[in-house]
């Protein structure tokens, strides 16, 4: 185990706990530790690549990517919108979960290039649909989470490319909607509502990034 693994499993606590804080009806404190399993699912990455890496850490970053980006979004999204169009919320869930796997299965099995990803992250994935959640109920709408859910499982097993962020402009931008996000939990999320908004349009631009830049 390195140091990096024990960020990585933070990742995973973090996903479970959004599961389960969901059957204590915290409806936007389980999307907002979503964002906190993307700030470790980040970080073990670069001390993977700075300090060192274990012969499990792939693997097991990928086992908590599956918790945390796949599995507690669906079961966050599914338990904000109640009954209403329920199965066919239940089928795109299930979709978006089973093209997470196929996409963590083929990036541990097909070596990527260190600027890019074949396919949507099933982070970014994760993040959006927490995003939509956190919006709050006002911009929610039980068809159109149908369509994210089932844009993100199609893009995620695409091949279309995905440049990974490595600018710091924007990962500081980022990590500060992320930090307000959370502090807004715990004094008033009508803010948090707002900076989700932010979060969504942004991480929007960059799942239709790779058209903006065929098209410059």
């Amino acid at each position: 185990m390195k140091l990096a693994d024990f960020v990585t499993l933070t990742n995973a606590l973090c996903g479970v706990g959004a599961i389960l804080l969901l059957l204590d009806e915290f409806t936007y404190l389980a999307p907002t530790l979503i964002l906190i399993a993307a700030v470790a699912d980040g970080v073990d990455g670069h001390l993977s690549r700075c300090i060192a890496s274990s012969d499990i850490g792939g693997n097991l970053d990928s086992l908590a990517d599956v918790i945390s980006f796949g599995l507690a979004p669906i079961v966050i999204l599914y338990s904000f919108n109640g009954d209403k169009g329920a199965y066919l919320l239940v089928a795109a869930l299930c979709f978006y979960f089973l093209c997470g796997i196929l996409r963590l299965a083929r990036f541990n099995t097909v070596q990527s290039s260190f600027s890019s990803f074949s396919g949507l992250p099933i982070t970014a994935g994760g993040i959006v649909l927490s995003s939509y959640v956190l919006m709050g109920e006002r911009y929610f709408n039980t068809y159109l989470a149908i369509i994210i859910a089932l844009s993100m499982g199609i893009l995620m097993i695409s091949t279309i490319t995905y440049q990974k962020a490595r600018q710091t402009k924007l990962l500081i931008i980022i990590a500060l909607i992320f930090a307000a996000i959370i502090v807004s939990f715990a004094f008033n999320m009508a803010y948090g509502h707002f900076f989700a908004i932010i979060l969504m349009i942004l991480m929007t631009l960059y799942v239709i990034s790779p058209v903006i830049k065929k098209t410059t």
